[in-house]
C-alpha cells in the first residue's frame, strides 16, 4: 500500500469511533484493545459492500503494530493502518487528507477538530465518529459522493448528485440505491 489513497471515499479515525481509551475494567484481559478494532472492522466488513470497502481506510494510534501484524494491512479489501512513525493517528491522517486527490469525495470520520478542520480545508465531508456510527449502525452509510445528508451535516442535498470527478449520473443512482438513499 502506498500513503496516498486517492480513491478512498471513508477515511476513518479507528481509536475515535472504537471509543475507549482504558480497559473496560481492572479485570480486563489483555485482548480487550484488539477485540474492539477487529469489531469495528467486521461492522465494516458487514455494512459496505466490496468496492466501498476497497476505498475505506481506518487509521489507529501506535508506536508499534500489535505483534502479529504489519503496521498496513488489508481485511476484507478494508485498509488498515497504525500511524506507526507519526506522533499520533490524526498526523497521518492529516497527511492522507492533504494528499487526496479528489477529496470533495471523501467523508473523514473523526471527532478530533484538528483532523475536522483538515478535511474541511480541502473540501472534505467531516463527521463526529459517535454521529458518524450510529447513523452507519442504522443503516445510512454517509458517503460524500451522494452529497444527500441532510441539515446541518456539511453536505448540501441534491436531485442529482455531481462530483468533481465527472462520475456518470447512471453510477451515482446505482450507488444510491446499493447504499440505501
Amino acid at each position: 500500500m502506498s500513503d496516498s489513497y486517492p480513491s478512498l471515499w471513508i477515511l476513518i479515525d479507528g481509536y475515535n469511533v472504537v471509543g475507549p481509551v482504558a480497559p473496560p475494567s481492572r479485570d480486563a484481559d489483555s485482548n480487550w484493545l484488539q477485540r474492539e478494532r477487529m469489531l469495528l472492522i467486521n461492522r465494516l466488513v458487514q455494512h459496505l459492500d466490496a468496492e466501498a470497502r476497497s476505498r475505506t481506510c481506518v487509521v489507529f494510534d501506535a508506536a508499534s503494530p500489535p505483534r502479529d501484524r504489519a503496521d498496513e494491512f488489508e481485511v476484507e479489501g478494508i485498509h488498515i493502518r497504525f500511524a506507526v512513525g507519526y506522533p499520533e493517528a490524526d498526523d497521518l491522517l492529516e497527511q492522507l487528507i492533504s494528499e487526496h486527490s479528489a477529496p470533495k469525495n471523501l467523508v473523514v470520520v473523526s471527532s478530533d477538530h484538528r483532523v475536522q478542520a483538515a478535511a474541511r480545508r480541502r473540501g472534505a465531508l467531516a463527521f463526529d465518529s459517535q454521529q458518524w456510527l450510529d447513523d452507519f449502525l442504522d443503516g445510512k452509510v454517509r458517503l460524500a459522493i451522494t452529497r444527500d445528508f441532510g441539515a446541518g451535516q456539511g453536505g448540501a442535498e441534491s436531485e442529482h448528485p455531481k462530483t468533481s470527478s465527472g462520475i456518470d449520473s447512471d453510477d451515482v443512482d446505482e450507488w444510491l440505491r446499493k447504499f440505501g438513499f
